[in-house]
Formats: C-alpha cells, sequence, structure tokens
C-alpha cells in the first residue's frame, strides 16, 4: 500500500467516526477494495469508515475490545521477560546492521521485536525519530503489543500474521500518529512459528512505499541466517520429518533435543493434550539406554476424543547416536467421521459404549475469552476425560482449581471432589491417611493442594496408588495436583527441604496444564469483572462503568483473579445498583510500579490518588491539598507509576 493512497484527514475522520460509536459500513457501501467507495457516498452518514483498509478496521475493533486508551500512551515494560540470548537476536544483528547503513542518510529507525511484541533493538534514524521513539518509549524492554499500546506496526503485524503498514491518523493511539511504520514478522524456518517482527519507524511526512520492500528484504535475510545457525543433526531431522509428512495424510511430529513440530494435519485434527502426549512418548524413546532402544516403536494411545491411535514412532540418525524421533500418527476410519465408534474413558465392559462429547472451547462456569485461558480448559477437560493424573501449574489465584471443579463437573456431574490441603504439613500420617482414603473412591476426583510444599514420601506413596490405575487407563480416581509457582503477589509457604520439584515428580504426574497469569491475559478481565460483581452486588446490579474497566484492565494484578475479586468486593460493598468509577476502586489499581512496596510507600501511593481523584486530576490542586510542592507530586507520581486520569477524559 502506497502512504500517499489514503487522504489523512479521511482516516482521521473514520477514526472519529469509529471512536464515536458509529455503525460500520457494509462491504458493499465499502466498495469492492474493501476501503470505501471513491465518490462522495464515501463520507455519507451510512459509510463511517470510508476508504480506510480492512486490515486497520480489525485492528481498531481490537483494541475497542481490549480498552485500548485512544488518548493515551500506556507502554508496559516487561524488560525481565525478555531472552536477550534469543537465536533472533544473534541471528538479526548482522541483518540490522545492513539495514542501519542502508539507511544512513534516512529519516527512519528500524527496530527488532520478539513474538511477544517486546523490543529487542533499535537502530538508526536521524534525531527527530530518535526524538519520537524515546517519547512513545519505542525502546528496548517495552512491548508494542497490540492490546496494550493499540495499532502500531509491530504488534498488529503479529496480530495479522503478515506485512503491516500503519500511517499516521491509522494509529488507534493518539500520541502515536506523528509516525509512519512497516513491520512484517519473522518466522522460523524450521517450525513456520512467529519469532519475531523487524520494523521500520519514521516521521509520518517522510513516509514510503519502499519501507515494506526494505523489511520484507531484511525479513527473508534473518529467515536465513536463522536457517544456517540449526546444526546438521537438526537438518537432517528436518528432512526426515518432512519426508514422512509425504508419505501420509496424517498427524506426523518431530521430536529433537532442541526442537519440537507438527505438521498441519497433527494441528488441525488433535488436540494440544494429544500433541503433548505423543511428544513425551518420542523423548522417551530418545531417552531409553543404548543397549534397550529400538530403532521403531508402534503403540496405541488414547486421545482426548476417547479413541485409539496407532503411533509409530521412528528414531532418525545412527543407531547408536539417534538425533531425532519421528511419529507417525493413524486415526481411527473417519476421524472425526465415526465417532460413534469411539469409546468414552472410564466405561466399563459390558456397558453401553456412547459417542465421546466434544470438548468445549471453555467449560462451563469459567469466564474469559483468552487463548491461554481456553486452551488451559480444554487441557484439563481432556486430562480429567482420561483420568489422566495431571499437574496444573500457576501462581497463586490464576485459578487452578476453578478449572479442575469445571471439568469434574462436567465430566463427572454427581461424583465427589476431594481436596487434601498439603499446608497443613505433608509429612503428617493424617494428610497420607487422608489422601489414601480420598483415592478409592474410584468414580471421584481428588485434587491435591499445593503440590510444591509434597515431601518425597507422599510422592512415592502416590506412585504406587497409581500403578494399578495406569495399568487399565481409563479406570480409577481423576488426581490432581496443584502447583503454586511464585509470581508478583504475596510470596508462597516455604517448600521442605526434600520437596519434590515440578521435574522429577512427571512419574506421577504424566500431563502438565501451565495456567498464565492475568497480567499476560488482560482480555479476560472484561469477562471476570461481571461474574465476580454479580457475587457481590448484594442481590442488585453494581456494573463497571466503561472508564473503570480500562484501570482494571492496565493494572498488572500481581495476585491474579484472587486480587481483582478481592478489590471488586471492597468496590461494591454496601451498593445495590451502581455503576462502579475509576475512583470507585483502590488506590493501587491506579499504579503500576514494578517493584513491591514498602507499606510507607503504599500509605504515600494511596494518598496521591485520593488527593488527584478529590481534584479531578488536577495535580497542582492535589499538591497544594497534600502540602506538598509541584515537583514533588510530580517526581512522585513518576515513582509510583500512577495513572489517574483528568476529569476531561473520564
Amino acid at each position: 500500500m502506497d502512504f500517499r493512497d489514503v487522504p489523512e484527514r479521511t482516516v482521521m475522520r473514520a477514526r472519529e467516526r469509529m471512536l464515536s460509536g458509529a455503525p460500520e459500513a457494509s462491504a458493499a457501501a465499502r466498495g469492492p477494495d474493501g476501503r470505501g467507495t471513491a465518490g462522495p457516498s464515501a463520507s455519507a452518514p451510512g459509510v463511517p469508515y470510508p476508504r480506510t483498509g480492512d486490515a486497520v478496521l480489525s485492528s481498531w475493533r481490537r483494541c475497542r475490545l481490549h480498552a485500548v486508551d485512544a488518548d493515551r500512551l500506556h507502554v508496559p515494560h516487561v524488560e525481565k521477560h525478555i531472552d536477550w540470548d534469543s537465536r533472533l537476536l544473534s541471528a538479526a544483528a548482522p541483518v540490522l546492521d545492513r539495514v542501519e547503513q542502508l539507511l544512513a542518510d534516512c529519516t527512519a529507525g528500524v527496530v527488532l521485536a520478539d513474538a511477544a511484541a517486546r523490543v529487542l533493538t533499535r537502530r538508526g534514524g536521524d534525531t527527530a525519530v530518535v526524538r519520537l521513539m524515546d517519547r512513545v518509549h519505542l525502546a528496548p524492554g517495552f512491548s508494542y503489543a497490540e492490546e496494550a499500546v493499540g495499532t502500531n506496526g509491530i504488534g498488529t503485524a503479529l496480530a495479522e500474521r503478515r506485512l503491516s503498514t500503519v500511517f499516521g491518523p491509522e494509529h488507534f493511539a493518539e500520541p502515536l500518529q506523528r509516525a509512519a511504520c512497516a513491520g512484517i514478522p519473522v518466522r522460523n524456518p524450521l517450525t513456520g512459528r512467529q519469532e519475531g517482527v523487524v520494523n521500520l519507524t519514521c516521521l509520518r511526512q517522510d513516509a514510503s512505499p519502499l519501507m515494506a520492500a526494505v523489511v520484507r528484504q531484511a525479513a527473508a535475510d534473518i529467515e536465513e541466517r536463522m536457517l544456517d545457525r540449526y546444526s546438521g543433526d537438526e537438518r537432517a531431522a528436518l528432512d526426515a520429518f518432512l519426508a514422512a509428512g509425504r508419505r501420509t495424510s496424517g498427524p506426523v511430529l518431530l521430536v529433537t533435543p532442541t526442537l519440537r513440530t507438527a505438521n498441519t494435519e497433527a494441528v488441525r485434527l488433535l488436540d494440544p493434550q494429544d500433541l503433548r502426549q505423543a511428544g513425551a512418548l518420542a523423548a522417551d524413546l530418545l531417552a531409553a539406554p543404548a543397549g534397550s532402544r529400538r530403532q521403531r516403536v508402534d503403540v496405541s494411545l488414547r486421545v482426548a476424543s476417547g479413541a485409539e491411535v496407532r503411533a509409530r514412532c521412528t528414531l532418525v540418525g545412527p543407531p547408536g547416536r539417534p538425533i531425532g524421533c519421528v511419529v507417525g500418527m493413524t486415526l481411527p476410519e473417519g476421524r472425526g467421521t465415526s465417532a460413534a465408534a469411539d469409546r468414552t474413558p472410564g466405561t466399563r465392559t459390558g456397558q453401553q459404549q456412547l459417542p465421546a462429547a466434544p470438548l468445549p472451547v471453555l467449560l462451563p462456569g469459567l469466564a474469559g475469552g483468552s487463548q491461554s485461558w481456553r486452551s488451559a480448559s480444554r487441557d484439563v477437560a481432556s486430562a480429567c476425560r482420561q483420568r489422566l493424573a495431571a499437574r496444573v501449574v500457576g501462581e497463586a489465584g490464576v485459578g487452578k482449581l476453578a478449572l479442575v471443579r469445571a471439568a469434574h463437573h462436567w465430566v463427572r456431574p454427581g461424583h465427589r471432589l476431594q481436596v487434601v490441603d498439603l499446608s497443613a504439613g505433608p509429612r503428617t500420617p493424617h494428610v497420607l491417611d487422608r489422601t489414601e482414603d480420598a483415592l478409592r473412591d474410584e468414580d471421584g476426583t481428588v485434587v491435591l493442594q499445593h503440590l510444591e510444599l509434597a515431601g518425597r514420601e507422599l510422592m512415592y506413596r502416590l506412585e504406587a496408588l497409581l500403578t494399578g490405575a495406569r495399568r487399565n487407563r481409563g479406570t480409577g480416581p481423576w488426581v490432581v495436583g496443584l502447583y503454586t509457582v511464585p509470581g508478583q503477589g504475596p510470596v508462597p509457604p516455604t517448600a521442605p527441604a526434600d520437596a519434590v520439584s515440578p521435574a522429577l515428580d512427571s512419574a506421577v504426574f504424566p500431563c502438565t496444564v501451565a495456567v498464565a497469569p492475568l497480567r499476560y491475559r488482560p482480555e479476560d478481565i472484561r469477562d471476570l469483572v461481571p461474574v465476580l460483581l454479580a457475587r457481590h452486588g448484594r442481590g442488585g446490579t453494581v456494573s463497571c462503568a466503561p472508564a473503570a474497566m480500562q484501570v482494571l484492565t492496565r493494572f498488572d494484578w500481581p495476585g491474579n483473579v484472587r486480587h481483582l475479586n478481592q478489590v471488586l468486593q471492597q468496590a461494591a460493598r454496601g451498593r445495590r445498583q451502581a455503576d462502579l468509577q475509576p475512583h470507585d476502586l483502590a488506590p493501587e489499581c491506579h499504579s503500576s510500579c514494578r517493584r513491591t512496596l514498602t507499606p510507607w510507600e503504599a500509605a504515600e501511593r494511596d494518598a496521591i490518588v485520593r488527593a488527584l481523584h478529590d481534584a479531578a486530576g488536577n495535580r497542582d490542586t492535589a499538591a497544594r491539598q497534600l502540602g506538598i510542592s509541584r515537583a514533588t507530586i510530580y517526581r512522585k507520581i513518576r515513582l509510583y507509576g500512577v495513572t489517574v486520569a483528568p476529569a476531561r477524559a473520564r
């Protein structure tokens, strides 16, 4: 697309009408190119988005769904989660050097970001461009994900999975509209996954259609260098994987010590839990002792739908030093054409065989629409259906027990769910006896809470008790361990000296489901808030105003869903019918400080937030109310990351 094709004033008018909530134009009204008719009707009242590209419109809709602030820029700093020694960064360095030299006489800078839209490095650019990038925090360590900063060349390229050019007013957030950018994903040449984005940024008056050509060539060069960095063994294993895929139309997986990938059929026909199960089988074959290792193994696996599939595992490379394992899977006749032939796990011999119900997108009773939350829901439901002992890992308060309860009530309604809390003393005979007694209920579910505190004695006892169930797959109770990992919230209890780490108890829990923290899935907050408010509304109707919802979605939530529930409970206390406003929320929600505050600092932050709310966001008035100088309140606001909007923006 030529940046000059669409008049700037036209795009600005389209953005304003979109923000005002005007209905979208039909495809016919926008014209055959999807960007609007060229005549006078392009600005008619019935066509609110005239001559605006479909990619930009889709991005704007996603931004509104994520409650991105259109007037201000909130760029999260996530440096501590970045892999500064990644294969992408090392492969891209020479290419970025060459692009920087190419742009030596131009007014554009080149930026490299990872697959999570976190900026890794930037090069080039004249003084004006560097000053602009500094002002909008387009710098290493900051995230330019679309759900955080709106439409931009990095986050939108990842979301659209293709080249994205964003000019001036096409940016959703107004502070970015001085820039024009072009970004394209960099894909792993072996797996096809998006590894990152290479992006060119310049002032919008200097935009050129050649920017797209430059980033396209740079991405191709980076991908070629990434391929060169793979070892000869990895390439040989990939060749065997591709050859196996050409010989069959079914699912094929490849597992090496450093690489795992699957063909399109495997991703389309199998659940993530099935892929992990087949991958674990291949990894076990690779790790077998040389004397007992077989070059080819045929096994039978039960997948999430309840069907039996045949898996052929073939080692790649010399018998004494295999370099990988290719797994080819043969599905039953008509899969998914003949679900009636599948047997529901847990059906006893002689009982009527019923078709397995398809796994729901999200288990009943749960709220949230993020991909990671839905994936965890399906994985837990699959493990429950197969009675596969599972370990659910996540920070405190993310919803691990809620997932297990929902899966239990969906798969085996009416049966008993027992929770054994190991934090009370995991090595006492009382806890061991209670666990053993709970495991005798063959149709129930046993949840071991705080598995991180389990000693070796309990793990050995569990392994012995589950041996019989593993011999006859699909019988016995469903056993789940909830493993709490440290996060940003309260520090979990200290594990005993003989505690078993997650890497050591895979014999007891062959299935692991990871639940992402709430700060990594902010889109779930919009679904969680109405559900949680319904619990605390005292029989009335308490809702959340859009401005308050923006505050909630921008907060990091170190205590995850439990923390969100506590804040909403406090805000809704004593109310029956109300729309919660930003000033109704706890002061901590208006702060984004990246470190743990002392009690004195927390009290100081809360006082500043309350004063700003009382002063309708006017910092000078708030400073006078607190009896401090204007410079001091500005410094404290920056120190604590306080974000209280002025009255005109609320």
